[in-house]
């Protein structure tokens, strides 16, 4: 009767393992497609927050540029400045002749527009990670999803395949009390 249980039980065990194999297959190519749509969307979200940074800054010279250039006294530097395209940096040397209420002017523009543009920067950035959040919540809500059921159906398959070898001793078991006693001691 062991014989037939374990072999019963060893049949079963295994087909149950290949189902949970094929669903554990399946689950693993679903969490890769997702994780790699994470990951794209990540880049693009960060190409995004690179090209915003570019613009702003563009923007930021460029006010900067026409604000020197229509204050008296400061068209020389904004031609430098556009020269040199480094206006929040520009070399101090490069002020030397300007007097000491050019030289003020100078500094408020520039504070103002380092100002604006952090501030600007702040804003963007919050805006780009709750709209990131918003985006990828729902792909990080699945992946997670499938990062339990993949667990699951791993511990799922360690019982299953105890389960297969505790049936194939039995089988083994049963088949060696089947076996006739040719000695003849009965």
């Amino acid at each position: 009767m062991g014989f037939l249980m374990g072999a019963y039980g060893k049949l079963m065990a295994g087909q149950r393992m290949r189902s949970i194999q094929f669903q554990l297959t399946t689950v693993q190519s679903r969490l890769r497609r997702i994780t790699k749509e994470i990951g794209e969307k990540e880049k693009m979200y960060q190409a995004q927050e690179r090209n915003m940074k570019t613009q702003l800054q563009n923007q930021m010279y460029a006010g900067m540029y026409t604000e020197l250039a229509n204050t008296p006294g400061m068209e020389m530097y904004a031609q430098m400045m556009m020269g040199t395209m480094s206006g929040m940096a520009m070399n101090p040397t490069l002020l030397g002749g300007l007097n000491t209420q050019q030289s003020s002017a100078y500094s408020m523009i520039q504070q103002n527009y380092q100002m604006m543009f952090m501030q600007s920067q702040n804003m963007w950035q919050n805006m780009f990670e709750m709209q990131r959040e918003a985006d990828l919540q729902a792909l990080k809500d699945v992946q997670d999803d499938l990062e339990l059921e993949k667990e699951t159906l791993e511990s799922q398959l360690k019982i299953a395949d105890a389960d297969y070898k505790a049936n194939k001793d039995m089988e083994k078991q049963g088949a060696e009390s089947l076996k006739p006693d040719y000695t003849g001691q009965g």
